[in-house]
């Protein structure tokens, strides 16, 4: 009795050993044996207990990315990437990117947030926003994980995210290369809460029926209908296995519906006349310079990288790194890029503004242009989905200086949002609470101002008055259109500038324009004149309240000295005629030197002769 006890426990150990060490195995996807030949995916499907879902399943559940394919790979090391790490305040912030923009017209906010502690944005956390209610807002364009993952603590909350299900990383978004994978069907399902069921409703391998937001906080699945997931006719083979189609290069439509950008001002009916990225039209993709490996570390173009992720920049892949480098080879950089030549222009140029600030985006015109993004604006939803609405007001290019100070191209917005203000610190109030306490003052019948409904500096006063707060909590304020709005000790409004109310800017590196078509192709006077975009365009103050619309120049925005720029700048019309001037000059001194030295040479001739005899 007592060897057979000492067997069983044997036994269990030998089990609880054997699972962990497969467990602290690496999983077959993770590490290829290095053939680029295409994995074939016949696999089997799994729902979120970890049950594997067959044809004859009275009732499928959808399938699991994380079950699913966390098989073959390791969900966790992915979930670390740049995609999915957004909510982990220990992530090296980077570069500012694009922000999440919280928009309530009703309120006249429009707040950036990440959760990456970008200079000028917000936490989500910090105005109101919990994980829910992030997806809520923004899960349409989001790729799983993060946010989507993370556990509910409101009760309420709690109850519906136990009848949505998580958003778990959605791998076919990028990775299923199946022409039936819908993007937009996956924003249907984010939409209606159906979070569990997204991934298989945009994959085309399931039809879902049922919207979770419209179900009761006591819906009980053993009594209640919910949502529905039919597998289509033949997805299952006869061993219960489904094939995808999948590629660990996504094509560059997928990257598309997240990351797209379109210039209003381009009739969208006639897109067909506008180019695309001149690397993509060449036969690149993203991923030829956006790459990454199993930890999913995007490479992001950043001049500063090191190692392979430094010639993944435009400098890094288009110039050499050595200057030694012998002038007869004609390749340079990654996959045969050419070196450019820039031929007549002086290298201050390019210590003083980056490749984008010439190649990117449209050409810079007397006012930037309005942009819509996919991610803020919600491009790329079918039918009766698309939004004609353009708040908020995203203007591009604007050029500024980036971190490491050299000008590049931009997208620009300016925050709007009500606040309080102590020691000079600007904390964002939720919209909710604003609505909650002045919603009566807020509303009006008047027409739109520019997309925004209209605000007078009279309702500003008013609706400060409401939010007023304790003296120890911070005085209520409002920022707009570069400027932050208060009361005085007379309790009137007045406006003055704050380091909180300037526009929050991201690079814009896309789409890149040839040489051919580059500032400076025509010369000088591309940038160098008195009225020139390139520094004195002029940036919209975006803001709701009523009056005449305010322009900040681009050279103000630089940091430069208006002054001194228009000067610099005025003298390159003289510019040709001192050329002449000064030609003729070296001329005239050329043929006065000319003369003097055959006399000179005369008379030395002379001399040698006379010495001579």
């Amino acid at each position: 009795m007592v060897n057979r006890k000492i067997l069983i426990i044997g036994l269990i150990a030998a089990a609880w050993g054997s699972g962990k060490a497969q467990e602290e195995a690496e999983l077959l996807g993770d590490h290829p044996d290095g053939s680029r030949s295409k994995a074939v995916h016949l696999i089997e499907l799994y729902d979120h207990e970890g049950r594997q879902i067959r044809a004859t399943d009275k009732d499928p559940q959808p399938f699991s990315t994380r079950q699913t394919c966390g098989k073959c790979h390791s969900y966790e090391t992915i979930n670390q990437g740049w995609h999915f790490n957004g909510n982990n305040p220990d992530v090296p912030p980077g570069r500012p990117g694009q922000p999440w923009v919280l928009m309530d017209a009703r309120a006249r906010t429009q707040i950036p947030l990440s959760g990456r502690a970008w200079p000028g944005t917000f936490r989500p956390e910090q105005v109101g926003l919990t994980p829910w209610d992030f997806m809520a807002q923004f899960g349409m364009h989001f790729p799983g994980g993060s946010y989507g993952e993370m556990d509910a603590e409101d009760p309420e909350q709690m109850i519906r995210q136990n009848i949505s299900g998580k958003y778990e990383i959605n791998c076919l978004m990028c990775h299923h290369s199946d022409f039936r994978q819908d993007a937009s069907e996956t924003a249907m399902q984010m939409a209606r809460q159906n979070y569990r069921w997204a991934a298989a409703g945009g994959s085309g391998k399931a039809i879902i029926n049922g919207v979770a937001l419209e179900l009761s906080s006591f819906f009980d699945p053993e009594f209640d209908e919910g949502i529905k997931t039919t597998y289509r006719a033949g997805v299952f083979d006869k061993d219960n296995k489904v094939f995808f189609d999948l590629t660990d290069t996504p094509p560059s439509s997928r990257c598309y519906y997240c990351h797209s950008s379109h210039n209003t001002q381009v009739d969208e009916s006639n897109l067909w006349s506008r180019d695309e990225d001149v690397h993509l039209t060449s036969g690149l993709a993203c991923t030829d310079c956006h790459r990454n490996g199993l930890d999913h570390q995007i490479v992001r173009g950043d001049e500063d990288a090191h190692g392979t992720a430094a010639t993944l920049s435009c400098k890094g892949c288009h110039l050499s790194p050595d200057e030694g480098e012998d002038e007869s080879i004609p390749q340079y950089g990654r996959l045969g890029a050419p070196k450019p030549k820039h031929a007549g222009i002086p290298t201050i140029h390019f210590e003083k503004m980056n490749c984008t600030a010439c190649h990117s985006g449209t050409w810079p015109d007397r006012q930037p242009g309005l942009w819509k993004t996919a991610q803020i604006h919600k491009l790329g939803l079918h039918d009766k989905h698309k939004r004609e609405f353009r708040l908020p007001h995203i203007y591009a290019p604007v050029l500024l200086k980036d971190r490491d100070g050299k000008i590049g191209a931009h997208y620009v917005m300016w925050p709007a949002f009500w606040a309080t203000l102590k020691n000079d610190m600007v904390t964002p109030i939720p919209p909710a609470t604003v609505l909650a306490a002045a919603g009566t003052i807020l509303q009006t019948d008047a027409e739109l101002q520019g997309d925004w409904r209209p605000l007078s500096e009279e309702q500003v006063g008013q609706v400060l008055n409401v939010l007023k707060t304790p003296q120890s909590e911070g005085v209520a304020v409002y920022i707009a259109g570069g400027l932050l709005y208060r009361l005085n000790a007379q309790g009137a409004v007045q406006s003055e500038s704050h380091p909180a109310a300037g526009a929050y800017a991201w690079p814009m590196a896309h789409d890149v324009r040839p040489s051919s078509q580059s500032m400076g192709v025509r010369g000088c006077a591309d940038c160098h004149t008195t009225d020139s975009p390139f520094f004195f365009a002029g940036l919209p103050q975006d803001t709701p309240i009523q009056g005449d619309k305010q322009f900040v120049q681009m050279v103000n925005l630089q940091g430069l000295d208006w002054l001194y720029m228009w000067l610099f700048n005025a003298a390159f019309v003289f510019r040709p005629v001192l050329k002449v001037v000064a030609f003729t000059s070296c001329g005239l001194i050329g043929l006065v030197l000319l003369i003097y030295g055959l006399r000179a040479l005369v008379v030395i001739s002379r001399a040698c002769a006379q010495e001579a005899e």
